[in-house]
C-alpha cells in the first residue's frame, strides 16, 4: 500500500470496509489503529463506525516522520478490520492557524495555566453554545455567523454539549440536528448520521482557530445509558474528535440528578461515582492525553469521586 501523506496536527483520514455484516451490533465492533513513529512512539487510536459495514480512523500527527499503522477488531477473525497495515508520512505544517501551528493545547507544567504543544501560554476565554450542535445553530448560515462574531470579540474556546442535552428529556424534538438524534430510540444504538452533521460545524470552530470544548452529555443522561452505552458514547467522541485540538468536558452538572428526580441524593452518589468510572475510561482510550474536566455545580473536584480523572478545575460560581 502506498504511504499517506499527511500535515503535523491536522487530520488525516481514511476507512475500512467490512465484507461481514453486524446489524444492530454494529457499534460495539470496536476497532483500534496501532501508530508507531519511526523515531519512536505509539499511539493507539480508537476508530469509528461509520454506518452500515464501514469504519473510519482520524490521525493527527503529533510530529513529522513516519508512522507505520495496523488495525485491530474485537473480531479478530475479520481480516478486513483486523491485521490491515500500511505507513503515513507527516510533514511539518506551515499554515497560519494558531491551533494547527502551535498544537493542541495542555495544562502547563505547574499545573497553574494552559499553553500550546510548543510552550505559548493559552488564556481561556470560553463561550457557552449547549445546544450549538443541534438545528437550533442552522448549518451553515446561523454557526458560521456566530463563529465570526466570537472570533472578532477575541473568544478562543467554545463549550458545546455532544448530543444529549440539558434542560429537556431523552428524544426531545428541540435536541436534534438535520440529521437527527446521536443514539436511536432507547438508546439502543449509535446514529452516525448525528455526528456526521456535528462533524461539519466542529471541524469549523477548528478551522477558525477556536478550542472546542466537548461536553459528553448533561450529567442525567448518565443512568438512562448506563455505564456500557456511556462508554459506547464516548468512544465515538474520542475517535471521532480525539485528533482535533479539542478539551473533554465529561459532563455538564455532573452530579446533578434528573429535574424530576425523587431519589436525588442516591442519584448524586451514583452520578459521582459513574463519571468517575467514565474518566477513567476515557483516560484509558485517549492517546493523546486531551486535558479533561466536567461541568460543576460548584467545583469539578467535588463532582466526581475520584479527582485523579481531571486535569484541571471547573468552577460554576
Amino acid at each position: 500500500m502506498a504511504e499517506r501523506l499527511a500535515v503535523v496536527h491536522e487530520v488525516a483520514e481514511w476507512g475500512f470496509l467490512s465484507a461481514k455484516g453486524y446489524g444492530e451490533s454494529s457499534d460495539r465492533v470496536e476497532v483500534d489503529v496501532v501508530f508507531r513513529h519511526a523515531a519512536g512512539g505509539e499511539w493507539r487510536v480508537p476508530a469509528y463506525w461509520a454506518g452500515e459495514r464501514e469504519w473510519r480512523i482520524r490521525f493527527a500527527p503529533p510530529a513529522a516522520g513516519l508512522y507505520r499503522w495496523e488495525s485491530c477488531c474485537s473480531d479478530a477473525a475479520n481480516g478486513d478490520l483486523h491485521g490491515v497495515t500500511g505507513a503515513l508520512r507527516a510533514e511539518p505544517h506551515t499554515g497560519a492557524n494558531r491551533l494547527l501551528a502551535r498544537g493542541p493545547i495542555r495544562v502547563a507544567r505547574g499545573g497553574t495555566h494552559f499553553e500550546y504543544a510548543d510552550g505559548t501560554p493559552f488564556f481561556w476565554l470560553g463561550d457557552t453554545w449547549w445546544m450549538g450542535l443541534c438545528s437550533r445553530l442552522a448549518w451553515p448560515g446561523d454557526f458560521q455567523e456566530l463563529v465570526a462574531d466570537r472570533v472578532a470579540k477575541g473568544f478562543n474556546v467554545i463549550q458545546i454539549v455532544a448530543g444529549l442535552y440539558p434542560d429537556m428529556p431523552a428524544f426531545d424534538p428541540r435536541g436534534r440536528n438535520e440529521a437527527g438524534y446521536p443514539w436511536e430510540a432507547d438508546f439502543a444504538r449509535i446514529r452516525p448520521a448525528y455526528f456526521d452533521a456535528a462533524d461539519l460545524r466542529l471541524r469549523w470552530l477548528v478551522r477558525s482557530g477556536l478550542v472546542p470544548c466537548i461536553v459528553g452529555c448533561w450529567g442525567y443522561y448518565l443512568p438512562w445509558l448506563g455505564i456500557e452505552r456511556m462508554k459506547r458514547h464516548w468512544r465515538t467522541l474520542v475517535a471521532r474528535y480525539g485528533a482535533y485540538p479539542v478539551v473533554w468536558c465529561l459532563a455538564g452538572e455532573g452530579s446533578m440528578p434528573y429535574y424530576l428526580s425523587q431519589t436525588r441524593e442516591a442519584d448524586k452518589a451514583a452520578l459521582e461515582q459513574g463519571w468517575a468510572e467514565i474518566g477513567r475510561y476515557l483516560r484509558s482510550i485517549d492517546p493523546w492525553r486531551r486535558p479533561v474536566s466536567i461541568h460543576p455545580s460548584t467545583s469539578a473536584r467535588d463532582t466526581v469521586a475520584d479527582e485523579g480523572v481531571l486535569d484541571f478545575d471547573m468552577l460554576q460560581t
